[in-house]
């Protein structure tokens, strides 16, 4: 078989199938990924039916829905938030609160010694 050791699930940069028809029987060789195809009606249709080009556009589109939640989600990275934490806090005060939470770090648990955290005035 020629298609023999590729993988099925393979994308191009903009997200679209390598070869939409491996992708679909993929998804319906596989009943995990059968079953949450089937979740949504009108995905199920797209995803499982034989328009390869909306099944093209859908992976696009999902794909680029992912790079905006990936994007969106760049905000939370450990730079950004270092940059936004400008306000200190008392390493000590910080466990002592976390202790009345519930939450016993001992000694040797207690590492933190410059917290900051982000101005609530802004």
């Amino acid at each position: 078989m020629s298609g023999e050791g590729k993988d099925p699930f393979a994308r191009k940069e903009d997200g679209t199938a390598v070869d939409p028809s491996a992708f679909q029987k993929a998804i319906r060789d596989d009943p995990v990924r059968l079953e949450e195809a089937s979740k949504d009606p009108q995905v199920a249709k797209v995803l499982l039916g034989d328009d390869m080009d909306a099944l093209q556009e859908l992976l696009r589109a999902y794909h680029l829905a992912e790079k905006r939640r990936r994007s969106d989600m760049a905000h939370r990275s450990t730079d950004a938030q270092r940059v936004s934490a400008t306000v200190p806090r008392d390493s000590v005060a910080v466990y002592d609160a976390l202790h009345k939470a519930g939450l016993q770090y001992g000694p040797a648990f207690q590492l933190l010694t410059n917290i900051h955290v982000p101005d609530s005035g802004m």
